[in-house]
């Protein structure tokens, strides 16, 4: 299971006190929230202390919690989320009247180690330190007096972990954890984790395709790919690598690569909450993140060696005297990123791509802010050289030479730059969205789980956005390898090819010259 630390629901006001002065001027009305129905008053007063005007949408607002009140993680869950959501109203009493801190407490306490089994904070929106304490005079709810002397009366016994339906219970880190069956669907539907897997197909054998022509073309006549454009070789090799990875998972099976293979018969496979657990996860890391990131590194290189040798007149000769230096950049700044993430164990497997990637809380930090700065140094040094080369051409046309070739030069850079440049922003943006909303969509995914304990029940999981972005960050992250094919399409490939399968006697002859007389 990907670890996160989330919220269970939104955050729905920045700040908010618990205090009587809640629904000051306003009349009591009879409680008609189901949900809150039978608890030992049956009058209300709004607004609540969540800031909702009407009981209509004070019950929307409860809807998202009815997982967590089935889930019995504690006997006064739904007392205490009705103190909130419909406080208690008294002719007698001006204004609403909410739950004591000590009932606030008693809950959080309860239903604390089941949320945190499931990687889930409290929310702060149940701040216990909000809510009026009776010893201060505070006016407030308590429990009833049986239940508060049961509760010190009683001893409480150790509860096992218990996990919601296709969920298994695991160690992480010596914490007990759940995690997603590999067999079930924990999180996402299967005709979900089919759609994606379908896509992913598709796109992995086109990018594979087009990066391996490339690496071919290159093999053939290898003269032709000299600095400054030696660095698409490399970008093709990268995402040649990671293509091949997803279409081996496709022809493993969807979990095939992220699942844990337990020691004991008995157990259930899961998929790796880190992956450490599973060799083959770790592998699929390796590949996916640390030649995702040099492919990143490469283009930025690509961008600086055309803008030294337009701009600054440097030859080939002497870009290629800097190689040492660009390989380590490359190769060597994502291995200190991979090793990183795989120490901090920041890498999970995903349910619903069968891969795994940095983990959602990581996100920011390994991908959004180094994809990002990659980004703009590569956006910058492109834009400063396509000035560059422009002005070549206009220094070109003043001696009155041909500017054919280079204007051919021009509007393939501009193409490739803009294929992954534009790629590139997309994918940055469905990482944020996938950075800020995911963690809150798999909670309600998993408290749905919850709800959803018994054999036969159909789950109703929030789903459309979440799998539109996978799909389209899938694509915008192998259209840029597709697109480096673009780079070896000309008269020129076709020549070099022509020439390697030619038979000889349809080769050209050497003209054999006269001899000129002495």
């Amino acid at each position: 299971m990907i670890l996160m630390d989330m919220w269970i629901i939104p955050l729905l006001l920045a700040s908010w006190n618990i205090a009587p002065s809640q629904g000051l001027n306003r009349k009591c009305e009879k409680i008609s929230i189901p949900m809150c129905q039978d608890l030992g008053y049956s009058l209300t007063v709004m607004p609540n202390f969540v800031g909702h005007e009407d009981q209509m949408s004070a019950e929307l607002g409860l809807q998202a919690l009815i997982p967590l009140v089935h889930s019995n993680c504690s006997r006064h869950i739904r007392f205490f989320l009705c103190s909130v959501y419909a406080p208690l109203c008294s002719e007698h009493v001006i204004g609403a009247i909410p739950s004591c801190r000590g009932l606030c407490e008693e809950v959080k306490a309860d239903c604390l180690p089941a949320l945190n089994a499931l990687d889930f904070m409290w929310p702060p929106l149940f701040n216990c330190s909000k809510f009026p304490v009776s010893e201060n005079n505070g006016l407030c709810m308590q429990n009833p007096i049986n239940e508060r002397k049961e509760k010190y009366t009683m001893v409480p016994k150790p509860q096992p972990l218990t996990c919601p339906r296709n969920f298994v219970a695991t160690q992480y880190l010596q914490e007990p954890q759940c995690s997603p069956r590999c067999d079930a669907d924990a999180l996402y539907r299967s005709e979900d984790k089919s759609l994606v897997e379908r896509w992913m197909r598709a796109l992995a054998w086109l990018c594979f395709t087009s990066t391996l022509f490339t690496l071919l073309t290159f093999w053939v006549d290898g003269s032709r790919f000299r600095y400054p454009e030696r660095p698409v070789i490399f970008i093709a090799f990268c995402y040649n690598l990671i293509s091949f990875v997803m279409i081996m998972k496709s022809t493993l099976g969807p979990n095939a690569l992220t699942c844990v293979t337990p020691l004991s018969p008995d157990d259930v496979p899961y998929i790796a909450v880190d992956a450490l657990q599973s060799p083959t996860c770790t592998f699929v890391f390796l590949i996916l993140y640390y030649l995702s990131m040099s492919a990143g590194i490469w283009w930025v290189i690509l961008t600086l060696a055309w803008y030294l040798s337009a701009a600054k007149k440097w030859s080939s000769e002497a870009l290629h005297s800097l190689s040492t230096y660009y390989h380590i950049a490359a190769w060597g700044i994502p291995a200190v990123y991979t090793q990183l993430a795989l120490a901090l164990h920041h890498v999970s497997g995903d349910e619903l791509t069968g891969l795994c990637y940095i983990s959602e809380p990581a996100i920011l930090v390994y991908l959004i802010i180094p994809y990002a700065v990659l980004l703009l140094i590569g956006t910058v040094v492109g834009v400063f050289g396509a000035a560059a080369l422009m002005k070549v051409r206009k220094e070109v046309r003043e001696v009155g030479r041909n500017t054919i070739k280079l204007e051919r030069l021009i509007a393939r850079l501009t193409v490739f730059w803009s294929l992954y440049t534009m790629p590139a922003v997309g994918m940055l943006a469905c990482l944020l969205y996938e950075w800020w909303q995911t963690p809150q969509a798999h909670a309600l995914q998993a408290l749905q789980a919850i709800d959803c304990n018994a054999p036969g029940c159909q789950l109703d999981l929030p789903r459309v956005s979440q799998i539109t972005i996978t799909l389209l960050r899938l694509f915008l992250f192998l259209v840029v390898g597709i697109s480096s094919g673009m780079w070896v399409w000309s008269s020129k490939t076709c020549r070099s090819w022509t020439k390697l399968f030619a038979s000889p006697s349809c080769s050209s002859k050497p003209r054999v010259l006269p001899v000129a007389r002495v």
